[in-house]
């Protein structure tokens, strides 16, 4: 009979042991507002958003910890440690940052660059809110019009670093590269000196300089390829190409030339030692 009563007593313990060894502290997986933002090559850096990422997390016990921690990867489409958004071939490198100033990384596998998060200390369910920041800091970046995505993955931890405290969860990153065209330089006067009836033509030019997206088809035209100015008739080309001139863009700035040329032996209608006319042309780039 006592033998019997020790044996009971033996498994009741056993079986209370582990229930008072259980992980009490648990999240629910993080739920994210994403990183969405349009991103011009030409435009301004950094190109800064602003997002948040909420998720509850429930201390069952007074003696649980006070802080979680939560990570991010670096998305699908890393190169090393670098975030990159993907369309087809072309990528564009991004990070996602723990503050607005863009310096200190929270996208990362390093322990030292996971967000700690604070518990209130009481017992209980509580709401959690994490601010971060998804930055593009390089301009110039040589991609193509259209929309590149990532998928950062997040999960919350415990601060000992040792298991996790919810399922993964994702960030989801979204860059749109709008179709542009920027011209950089403006072309200047094309200036003609002509002596009537010259035996030789008489050629000018005059530069501009345009930016536009990688593999952008753009067109420049101008208004007329001819003209007559002070009695002397003129044509214009562009690139030494009858005007409209298609061209295609390469992320960087495209030199182009705007050619002019006087025929020989014009007597022109100027009436003294020297005349000055001019007329006005218009360029125009479409994309």
């Amino acid at each position: 009979m006592n033998i019997k009563s020790i044996q009971l007593l033996v498994t009741l313990l056993l079986f209370c042991c582990p229930l008072s060894c259980l992980a009490t502290l648990s999240c629910t997986a993080p739920v994210s507002t994403g990183f969405s933002t349009a991103y011009a090559p030409t435009g301004v850096v950094p190109n800064v958003t602003q997002g948040t990422v909420t998720f509850n997390c429930t201390r069952t016990l007074a003696s649980d910890a006070t802080s979680v921690l939560i990570r991010a990867t670096n998305g699908g489409n890393a190169n090393g440690v670098q975030n990159r958004a993907k369309r087809g071939a072309k990528f564009i490198n991004y990070e996602i940052y723990q503050n607005s100033a863009c310096s200190t990384v929270w996208s990362s596998v390093s322990l030292a660059d996971y967000i700690t998060v604070p518990l209130t200390d009481v017992v209980g369910a509580q709401a959690l809110t994490v601010s971060y920041w998804g930055c593009i800091t390089e301009a110039n970046q040589a991609v193509t019009a259209g929309t590149y995505t990532d998928s950062v993955t997040m999960r919350v931890r415990n601060i000992a670093n040792t298991a996790w405290l919810a399922p993964n969860a994702t960030l989801t990153v979204s860059i749109r590269t709008p179709a542009t065209c920027l011209m950089t330089t403006m072309p200047g006067n094309i200036a003609f000196s002509y002596t009537a009836f010259s035996a030789s033509a008489v050629n000018a030019n005059s530069t501009f300089a345009v930016n536009c997206t990688l593999n952008l088809p753009y067109t420049m035209s101008l208004d007329t390829s001819s003209g007559v100015v002070s009695g002397l008739n003129y044509a214009l080309q562009i690139n030494s190409l009858a005007s409209p001139v298609s061209h295609r863009g390469t992320g960087a700035v495209q030199s182009h030339t705007i050619n002019g040329t006087m025929p020989a032996g014009q007597a022109g209608t100027c009436s003294s030692a020297s005349c000055i006319g001019s007329q006005v042309h218009t360029l125009t780039i479409t994309y």
